[in-house]
């Protein structure tokens, strides 16, 4: 059973979801979240974000509209294992059982031409009995991050903004990739490929090659792509392709 801790800044885009449907992004070390245009490109390009345009990432509840159908796994693992999805979230505080279901789940009902085992999930909504009344504020988050996962002996601080974990006051010390990083997750793919005698699986150059393999994972994607676009939700803004163009190796820093 897998369970999400929610505050209302991780579903920021909730109040343009509960009347529109419509998907929003974020803007690079901005808060709060900007409804995706018709005229907006879906592929940002390394180079304009080079000349100075803003890094826009999806918004937290789309995130999650999108997990409730391709699967928390990712491309990678769904080599291995079927797609498996959250069985609950819980909002912490200004709970709507209508607005967040509909952010988070509600809104693909109808979606057709997934492949077998991958569906519209829709987890079990709640809210916590006691929350500190705690007024919205204008001021910026906080960007350290942690995460944690059964198995591992300590949980993993890291500075959100960066992606890596924050360099120590030793002499020469210097941020490190987190170890759920691409590159190093992709790293311990590659491990999994070598333990389970999946050869096929290790011939891709890189990052992105390695997921493109997983095809039906990439056929859900797709239709969930489609889906939005066809219910008038807007387009998904993808990264440069650039950042999933690493080799194997590139996060073997990490490691101490």
């Amino acid at each position: 059973s897998l369970n999400s801790l929610c505050s209302l800044n991780s579903l920021c885009s909730l109040n343009s979801l509960c009347s529109l449907n419509l998907s929003c992004w974020q803007v690079e070390n901005g808060e709060g979240t900007i409804p995706i245009k018709s005229e907006d490109s879906d592929q940002q390009t390394w180079d304009g974000i080079m000349k100075g345009q803003r890094l826009r990432t999806m918004s937290c509840s789309d995130k999650i509209v999108r997990w409730n159908v391709v699967g928390l796994q990712g491309a990678l693992l769904s080599n291995f294992v079927e797609p498996f999805y959250l069985s609950s979230l819980t909002l912490g505080y200004l709970y709507d059982q209508g607005h967040l279901s509909r952010a988070v789940c509600c809104r693909l009902d109808g979606i057709e031409g997934l492949p077998p085992h991958f569906r519209v999930n829709h987890p079990r909504l709640g809210h916590v009995s006691v929350a500190d009344q705690v007024s919205r504020s204008t001021e910026k988050t906080t960007s350290s991050s942690t995460n944690w996962s059964c198995g591992d002996t300590r949980a993993e601080l890291t500075d959100g903004l960066m992606g890596k974990i924050p360099s120590d006051k030793s002499p020469g010390s210097r941020p490190r990739h987190s170890r759920v990083s691409k590159a190093c997750l992709f790293e311990q793919f590659q491990s999994l490929c070598k333990v389970t005698g999946r050869s096929d699986l290790l011939q891709a150059a890189n990052y992105c090659s390695a997921k493109e393999q997983a095809k039906a994972f990439q056929t859900a994607k797709q239709v969930f792509f489609g889906f939005c676009r066809k219910k008038g939700f807007g387009k998904w803004i993808h990264k440069p392709v650039e950042q999933e163009q690493f080799a194997p190796g590139t996060g073997s820093s990490s490691k101490h």
